[in-house]
């Protein structure tokens, strides 16, 4: 029996050696494998870190760089065993690189940061720069990955634009100044010869020729000062900022400013409605009132009001019960210069101007005899996405 067991043992430890070698030789490719599988991710993400176009730096936190690729001696302009010597303090130049403390404080507190530098390459050229830092733990140790981007082209072109905003702001200011000095001038000239003209009729009076030719030369100078008006208005256009404007008071207000009384009865069903606008919108409404009463002939009503469309969008509505707009004129009433009665033909063409600044739109929709019918329509909301209009 001992025998038969020492054989059975025997046998049984034949049988197990073969196995223990086959798991062995598994567990060696098995690590074979994941070996070369790791020596190629090491690889690759070598190759990915030294292909990569912005400059990357690896430094503790005192600023030691530790490690760094390729884009980052080419750019700089240092070899590879002048780079290990350095400091990530040593790139900046002086006035950044005091900085250089307080900024990996906030670093090691917030754990990313994004700033802008000034990097010195070995030859004393400068490199404008943009860093994105983050802290990593490798293997227990605290360390900084920065993302080196050269922005230089970026501020020359920065550097550019603001070099040709600050000559159109000195052109707009000369210009802004000329406007007025040259509308302040002709009107003191008009104003002169407008008392010239009131001599003439009182001189005159009796000779129907001359009288015609005094009446064209004053209406003559009435349209300056109404081009004039009209050149002072649209330099200002869209100069103010946008706020919200009580539309029924404003059109009272536009009401107000008529010099005399304004043989028009007003139905204003607006002062629930606050619309973003600016200064200009009483004007606007001045100006469409102004033309109800030259051009309405017949006209003895005017109504404002407002409706909400299903679209979110709400429609303001200006209507006479005068002679209306021809088919053959809607098309050319907001263009620049036409008129229908010698006036300058700037006003409508100003309103058009006021509601493009305002994003809205308008149309002239009334039936030829039975009014003028101006369709104002306003998104709910404007291109930077604010609210163009509130109901109270």
């Amino acid at each position: 029996m001992i025998t038969l067991k020492s054989s059975k043992r025997g046998k049984s430890n034949r049988a197990k050696k073969p196995h223990s070698n086959s798991e062995d030789k598994h567990q060696d490719l098995a690590n074979s494998l994941e070996r070369k599988k790791a020596e190629e991710d090491t690889k690759m993400a070598a190759n990915i870190f030294d292909l990569a176009t912005d400059s990357i730096f690896v430094h503790d936190t005192g600023g030691k760089i530790i490690n760094f690729n390729e884009t980052a001696c080419k750019k700089l302009g240092y070899s590879k065993e002048e780079m290990s010597k350095m400091k990530i303090s040593d790139l900046d130049v002086p006035d950044f690189a005091v900085q250089m403390e307080s900024r990996l404080k906030h670093l090691l507190e917030t754990g990313d940061s994004v700033f802008e530098s000034v990097h010195m390459r070995k030859d004393g050229t400068l490199l404008n720069v943009e860093v994105h830092a983050r802290i990593v733990d490798l293997e227990g140790k605290r360390l900084v990955v920065s993302v080196v981007r050269d922005v230089t082209e970026r501020k020359r072109a920065e550097e550019a634009l603001s070099q040709a905003m600050d000559k159109l702001v000195l052109v707009n200011e000369k210009l802004d100044v000329m406007g007025r000095l040259t509308r302040h001038d002709i009107r003191n000239k008009l104003a002169g010869m407008g008392g010239c003209i009131h001599v003439l009729k009182k001189t005159h009076s009796d000779i129907p020729d001359i009288m015609a030719r005094l009446n064209t030369i004053e209406q003559g100078c009435k349209s300056i000062v109404e081009i004039l008006d009209f050149t002072k208005i649209y330099e200002e256009l869209g100069s103010k900022e946008l706020c919200f404007v009580d539309v029924g008071k404003t059109m009272d207000e536009a009401v107000a400013l008529f010099s005399g009384p304004l043989n028009l009865k007003i139905v204003n069903e607006c002062h629930d409605l606050n619309v973003l606008a600016d200064s200009f919108l009483k004007q606007l409404f001045y100006t469409m009132l102004d033309n109800s009463e030259k051009h309405g002939e017949h006209a003895t009503k005017i109504i404002i009001r407002y409706e909400k469309t299903d679209h979110d969008k709400l429609v303001l509505i200006y209507e006479d019960d005068g002679i209306g707009v021809s088919a053959d004129n809607k098309s050319k009433l907001f263009k620049e210069g036409f008129s229908t009665s010698g006036s300058t033909g700037y006003g409508l063409c100003l309103v058009k101007k006021t509601m493009d600044v305002y994003g809205w739109s308008i149309q002239e929709n009334g039936e030829p005899g039975k009014g003028a019918r101006f369709t104002i329509t306003i998104p709910y909301h404007n291109k930077k996405g604010k609210e163009n209009f509130q109901i109270k």
